[in-house]
């Protein structure tokens, strides 16, 4: 889903929770400050100085400061590249359908309805299986690795159907009773490897003279094979950004000296800080700051997902289809 707003509306954005990142990162944001105040209950009853030198926490702050605006930057230029290639793909998809019609419009007969229904059949599975795929971390990463989807497909299946044996093979099963549930098992069932339904489609495509009693020109079928050419691209990019959607390296030692710099952060402040409980709140907004906008970044990371950030993938897919 798509979480919407109005920009008028202050307290309504600032309060909240549905999309919000608060939830992951106020725990923690408490947990620090509780530990501040450990730290100086200790010094003050003479049990333990647990404070440190805070000259090397100011230096590595311009490093925790560039790794995490510069992971924001890097997720929401990913956001708005993915939400372009949602849109390519979709609108390819939808051009592809009208061209089909408009250069097949002066063919009245049989056989010319049946090759706009085949190609209309193909595009359909396409866009059910590329935008499922897309969705799926498990199944981008299969696509990548050339791995089967027929694997993935019945574990799928049993996530959406509470089914105990091997007997769901069709729509029709009497366990899919629900409208909407079997809907989704449909797509499922009828989910393949993107790269070959591209194939089928562009040799139905290419199969016009058996069903046209006057073939497509070709610059037509060019065309539709270009319209298709940007729909398995956009595809390739977002099953990349939703398997891998940034380098690993980079992401685990960003992890590691933000983390090692926020859960120290008490200690080196008792230094410098005669009040505890006025350390304990810096502390609680510091990290707030540094993990809120860390937890933004995991958030907007991988918006083909499911999460109230993401887009809307499902509804977009019913809308071409209707269309």
């Amino acid at each position: 889903m798509t979480v919407y707003y109005e920009t008028e509306n202050r307290a309504g954005i600032l309060f909240s929770l549905v999309g919000s990142a608060w939830h992951d990162v106020f725990r923690l944001c408490a947990m620090n400050s509780a530990i501040t105040i450990l730290i100086y209950q200790l010094r003050e009853r003479d049990v333990f100085n647990l404070a440190i030198n805070a000259k090397g926490h100011t230096f590595l702050l311009f490093l925790v400061s560039f790794l995490v605006i510069e992971r924001l930057n890097i997720s929401v230029h990913q956001f708005y590249a993915a939400r372009n290639d949602v849109n390519v793909m979709y609108s390819s998809a939808r051009r592809l359908a009208s061209k089909v019609a408009a250069y097949t419009r002066d063919e009245a007969g049989d056989k010319a309805q049946q090759y706009r229904n085949l190609i209309m059949r193909r595009l359909l599975v396409l866009l059910g299986s590329s935008t499922y795929i897309v969705q799926d971390k498990a199944l981008s990463i299969a696509v990548i690795e050339g791995e089967s989807v027929e694997g993935h497909k019945r574990e799928h299946i049993k996530k959406r159907a509470p089914v105990h044996d091997d007997s769901l093979s069709s729509e029709n099963d009497p366990l899919l009773r629900d409208k909407g549930l079997r809907h989704s098992v449909k797509t499922l069932l009828e989910l393949k490897d993107p790269m070959i339904l591209s194939i089928n489609l562009h040799a139905a495509i290419v199969d016009h003279a058996k069903y046209l009693d006057k073939p497509m020109l070709i610059q037509h079928e060019m065309d539709l094979a270009q319209e298709l050419n940007s729909y398995i691209n956009a595809y390739h990019t977002l099953t990349q950004m939703s398997s891998a959607p940034f380098p690993f390296p980079l992401l685990q030692m960003s992890f590691t000296i933000t983390d090692v710099w926020l859960h120290t952060l008490p200690f080196a402040l008792a230094s410098t800080i005669e009040n505890g409980y006025v350390c304990a709140l810096i502390v609680f907004f510091i990290h707030f700051g540094f993990a809120g906008i860390n937890a933004v970044s995991n958030e907007i990371m991988h918006p083909t997902g499911a999460d109230p950030n993401d887009f809307e993938i499902d509804s977009y897919r019913d809308v071409s289809k209707k269309f």
